[in-house]
């Protein structure tokens, strides 16, 4: 039973894959079933009898591109790391790995997740508490920062997290317009030399 179960679960990974590209590429609205289908290389019947909708699709897939391409933004900071190293990791790696590759289209999926009346309100609402969590993340390292003394004391951390919050998605969305890596680094160096050092 194990072994004839395999196979449906690697096609059905393989086919999150195909369908995250996709709407990272084109977002929730503009991906039609049928293009997902395509992209998917399964029929529109077992799309939903995998998935259950588009909705829950999206959200697989938004599930999928947190736990593995935008890990390798945020997460995974090495141990004995300064806050301000933190801070610097996160813009230095997006701008590496949100321009466009041969497999992958550029920007950043949770940026882009929910703008206007691109999603439905439950993708609105989720991809909203994942961006809050990384701005979270950036206030806190620049709170533990200021305590340690990599920052000025005068330092005003929620505008100072909000400066590097809104150059993070400035690189994202330079990156969907085809800004490549070169460009991006350039962008992320600026905002490092802004760094209100002691």
């Amino acid at each position: 039973m194990d072994t004839a179960g395999r196979p449906r679960e690697f096609a059905k990974d393989r086919a999150l894959e195909q369908a995250l590209i996709l709407f990272w590429a084109k977002g929730y609205r503009s991906t039609s079933i049928q293009a997902l289908s395509s992209a998917m290389d399964i029929d529109p019947k077992s799309i939903y009898a995998a998935f259950g909708s588009k909705e829950e699709l999206y959200l697989s897939a938004l599930e999928r591109y947190t736990a593995t391409y935008d890990a390798r933004i945020w997460g995974g900071m090495p141990p004995g790391q300064t806050n301000r190293e933190r801070v610097c990791a996160v813009l230095e790696r997006a701008a590496k790995y949100l321009s466009r590759t041969e497999v992958t289209p550029g920007g950043c999926m949770i940026t882009f997740a929910a703008l206007g009346e691109e999603t439905t309100d439950r993708i609105s609402q989720i991809a909203r508490g994942h961006r809050a969590y990384r701005l979270g993340l950036l206030r806190n390292w620049l709170r533990a920062a200021k305590d340690k003394g990599e920052l000025r004391s005068s330092a005003n951390i929620v505008d100072l997290s909000l400066l590097y919050f809104a150059g993070f998605h400035g690189i994202a969305v330079q990156a969907k317009d085809g800004a490549n890596a070169d460009e991006l680094t350039a962008i992320a160096k600026l905002l490092i030399a802004a760094w209100p050092g002691r």
